[in-house]
Order: C-alpha cells, then structure tokens, then sequence
C-alpha cells in the first residue's frame, strides 16, 4: 500500500497537472463574499520590505552556560511601542533538528493593563516570508516603515493585542540569534514556535508579570507561518506535551509540495519571478539542516547569488534576485535529496490533536487556492476537525484583513474554542468536485 505521504502529494500533483481547481460544497459560512478592503494595503503587505534593518548587538546575547529549552535568557523592552501594550524582544532557548541547543529571538507583546483573574490567553504567530538573514526577524524593527517587523505590527499582531491576548511571536531559527535557516522547513520553525510559548508562560523579572491562562493557548500563522503553524500543531503533542494548543489558525498556507515533476517544472522557468527568492530560501535552509550540498540543489550561479540571504531580507532580496531566469539559479532535475528532505519535512500527512481554521483567498497568487484545498481534504481524510473558510474576492494581502473583519473571524474561532464551544468542523460538507481554471504552476 502506498504511503500516506506519496498519496497525499500525488493528490496534489493531479491538482496541478490537470489545471483544475478542487471545490467544496459547504455551508453558507464557509464561503464568504466579503470585498476586498480598500485599506488592506496600507500598512504593508507580507513583501513590502524595501529596507533591511541593521542588526543589534542585543541579538549576539550567547546562551547561558546552564541553558535549557524553553528557557528565556534575554528580554529587552520595544522603546517605540504604544502606551497601552507592553512590548519585548525576547531570546529563548530551542533546539535544532539534531538536539543541540541554540538561541532563537522574537517578539512579545500583551496589553498593559486590565489582564482576566485567570491570566490572558496565549497566541503564538508565526509570521510570512521575509527572508533567513540575521537581520529578517519581525523582532528587529517593528514600527520601522518597510521592514519585515512592520508587515506583522499592523496586520496581525496589533488586531491579536486589541482583541486582549498576549501573543508571542518567534523570528524563526537563524533570524536574529545566530541559527540554522529555517525556511520551510516544519520541524525547526515548530520548535521555535513552541519553545516561545514556553519561554513566556510564566512571570520573569525579564518581562514583568503578565499573567497567562495555560488552559487557553493558540498558534495563529499566514503564509510561511501558515505552514510553521501546521507543523506546530503536528509535533505539539510530541515536542512539547507541556503545551495544549487548543487550536490552529492558518492563513493561506505556504505548502511545497515534494514533487520531484512539479519542482522540476518550476526550475526550468526561462523567466525571473519571486520564486527566485523562494527557491533559494528553500536551497539555503535544506542544505543546513539535511545532508545535501548547497551545490547540489543550485547551480553556481543560484550558489553565488545565494550569499544574498545573509545580508537581505523581504523585498529587497527579491529585487536583488530578479534580474537572471530562475532556469540559471536551480539545477535540474531537481535534487532527489532535496526532494526527499522536504517530504519529510512539509506538514499534512499526520491527523492534528487539536482542531484547525484555514482561511484562504481565491484570487491568491502567492498561495495557490488549489495546494491548499488539497491541504484540507488530506487533513479532513486523516480525521482532523477543520474549519474551512474561503474567500473568493480576496488575494495574499488582503486576507490579512479579512480573516479578523468578517464572520467568521479568525480571532472569534479561537475564542469560541476557548469558551468551551465545540470546534467547528465542515469537513463533511467538502465533497470534491472540479472546475476548470486558468491556473499555471509559476
């Protein structure tokens, strides 16, 4: 019998061979025809990072000599931050995929008064695509016009804080302490997720008192971090049984499929797109954390245009990227190492513990509706209540908004959960079906 994993992405792979897109026949809720905001733009999308920040010294802060997972070690308060919130960049101990212990940084931000008897509930974000150089964490420069921390102020930690929830956000393995990239790769993202919600549950002198229900814990992701969201909820109950994520959150999620076709396909692009910079994320933070050489993911041109990642982030990167046909940077056939690698390391293939909202966009051309829809009746399959929401007037950008601004909201499914409410599950309602598109693997 095939594996779970093979059936999986070949279900993806008939998705994208035959151009159509799977639909779902579900209730009124689950499509919403909601207008694109004409304000979702202004204060910046995922990519709106012209300006790659300097990096502190406060991030070379080394782990202290008894250090232990969850561990915060370092804690120093965000000057610029609103009157009303207490804000901090953090360093915490996690591990990376072979169990040493390493330092990752991030962000911790929770409203300055009024907190519940019972403590406020915790929501880990795990933010999109910034880049993997020291400088690209959201951590660095949050109120900075333009830089990778400002896109996740505005759109998703600000309206998580007003909503009156603590919420600690990881930069990610390799974006602000020293590290392996990360970048797509579920397992280190997750343990740096995890091990920020350790870092922060309880009361330190670092970060003051800010009392947290650990009854009430959420992680809360978009794009990259939809995906980092995923394998949070998947190796949660391994990684961290401390931890009882009580949901996931997960907005237009940043899958690859591991096709050796499909990415093969994608190589032999003859144009630049911003998949340059994708793959040779992808390129960079596989040959870090597995056994294959950069080289033999990249050809020596993508090699050299690789040295790129550690001084640029966001779309300054990209820009920097997009001046040579993708065909130049990635060999082909690709890397059947690679393949291999990100097969085990993609999440979907493993029923979740705890329930799971997906927001997507129809006109999304970032995340593709159809990789997603694919995602969710793999996760319906394996018995994962999933709540399934779709948003046919929306694309990457906008669904920042519009997964907190119209029912059901995103933040309103967390706190239903967290009420005691039964998780709500219209898998049943997601009977397959196809209808051609002009959809195009870019």
């Amino acid at each position: 019998m095939a594996s779970r994993t093979t059936q999986l992405w070949t279900a993806i792979a008939v998705v994208f061979a035959s151009g159509a897109l799977l639909l779902a026949t579900a209730p009124p809720t689950n499509l919403v025809n909601a207008p694109i905001n004409p304000n979702a733009g202004a204060q910046g999308g995922d990519f709106d990072t012209k300006v790659t920040p300097a990096l502190a010294s406060f991030y070379d802060t080394p782990l202290p000599p008894d250090a232990h997972v969850g561990q915060l070690f370092a804690a120093q308060p965000v000057e610029e931050a609103p009157a009303d919130v207490k804000m901090f960049r953090i360093l915490y101990v996690s591990t990376d995929l072979r169990g040493n212990k390493i330092g990752v940084s991030g962000l911790y931000v929770a409203p300055r008064d009024g907190a519940p008897a019972a403590g406020r509930p915790l929501v880990a974000f795990a933010h999109g695509t910034t880049g993997v150089g020291r400088m690209c964490g959201i951590s660095h420069t949050p109120f900075t016009p333009s830089t990778p921390g400002f896109t996740a102020w505005g759109p998703h930690l600000k309206p998580l804080v007003d909503a009156g929830l603590a919420v600690v956000a990881s930069d990610y393995s390799g974006m602000g302490a020293p590290g392996p990239s990360s970048y797509l790769v579920g397992p280190l993202e997750a343990r740096g997720v995890l091990d920020s919600m350790r870092a922060v549950l309880n009361p330190s002198p670092m970060i003051g008192d800010i009392p947290i229900d650990k009854g009430k814990l959420a992680v809360y992701g978009k794009s990259q971090g939809g995906e980092s969201a995923t394998s949070t909820v998947e190796i949660a109950p391994t990684y961290a049984p401390d931890l009882r994520l009580s949901s996931g959150v997960i907005l237009a999620p940043g899958y690859t499929p591991p096709i050796r076709g499909i990415l093969s396909a994608v190589a032999k692009n003859p144009t630049s797109t911003d998949q340059n910079m994708f793959m040779l994320l992808i390129a960079k933070s596989y040959a870090e954390n597995y056994s294959i050489g950069l080289d033999e993911i990249l050809t020596p041109e993508g090699v050299k245009r690789a040295k790129l990642l550690e001084n640029h982030c966001g779309s300054d990167l990209a820009d920097r990227l997009s001046d040579i046909p993708l065909n130049q940077l990635l060999k082909t056939p690709v890397s059947k190492d690679l393949i291999a690698a990100m097969g085990r390391a993609m999440p979907g293939t493993k029923r979740l513990t705890a329930p799971i909202g997906v927001w997507q966009g129809l006109k999304d051309k970032t995340i593709l509706p159809e990789v997603t829809h694919a995602q969710v009746m793999s996760q319906c399959a394996l018995g994962t209540t999933t709540f399934y929401v779709r948003y046919p007037e929306d694309d990457h950008g906008s669904m920042n908004y519009q997964a907190r601004m119209h029912q059901p909201s995103a933040i309103d499914y967390m706190k239903g959960i967290w009420a005691g409410n039964p998780a709500p599950n219209n898998c049943a309602n997601q009977l397959l079906g196809t209808v051609r598109t002009n959809s195009k693997v870019k």
